[in-house]
């Protein structure tokens, strides 16, 4: 028997307001898991086809961690416009460029985080490096991977820490301003 499609204006309007910093949290929360059953599919459905899927969501996960950071430090911030207000740049899908506005407090707080994800000691310029590794864009990289020839690759280890690092990072920053964001 199928199941009955929700209706998915309901489920929104369940979700109700949240600050610009808890939706970009939420959504990179979600592309990470989205990430994650592609990943899974490769292997399940024995089809690497997976692959550029599940990059691209990790990618962009981290994408949105970046751009989080530019919001958390205002956290009554509703809306982009809200942000574009108060100055801050959320434009922009390249990781160096997004990482340099970060404050430098939150980014030795992301850099520590990887260091205890890696075990590695890591500041907030080698960090910067780890993204440069990963592509610096890989997000619209692997999103276009059907216009590019040849055989492309990633460390896909070093995306895995890095998602990590920066979510955790962010869950912390989080909780420290709102305990009880949804």
């Amino acid at each position: 028997m199928a199941q009955p499609i929700p209706n998915i204006e309901e489920l929104l309007a369940r979700a109700g307001t949240r600050s610009l910093n808890s939706a970009l949290f939420n959504i990179a929360h979600s592309y990470a898991r989205a990430g994650d059953m592609a990943t899974s599919a490769i292997f399940s459905a024995n089809d690497a086809d997976f692959a550029a899927p599940a990059i691209m969501c990790k990618s962009f996960a981290i994408e949105l961690l970046l751009k989080f950071f530019l919001v958390i430090p205002y956290p009554t911030a509703q809306t982009k416009a809200d942000i574009d207000t108060l100055g801050v740049d959320l434009h922009g899908h390249k990781y160096s460029d997004l990482y340099d506005r970060i404050s430098p407090a939150y980014q030795q707080k992301i850099a520590a985080s990887f260091s205890k994800v890696t075990g590695k000691v890591t500041d907030a310029a080698a960090f910067r490096s780890v993204l440069l590794a990963l592509g610096d864009d890989p997000f619209v990289f692997w999103r276009y991977i059907y216009e590019k020839a040849g055989m492309h690759t990633l460390d896909i280890p070093l995306l895995e820490q890095t998602l990590l690092a920066m979510g955790k990072a962010a869950e912390v920053a989080r909780t420290r301003i709102a305990p009880t964001a949804p």
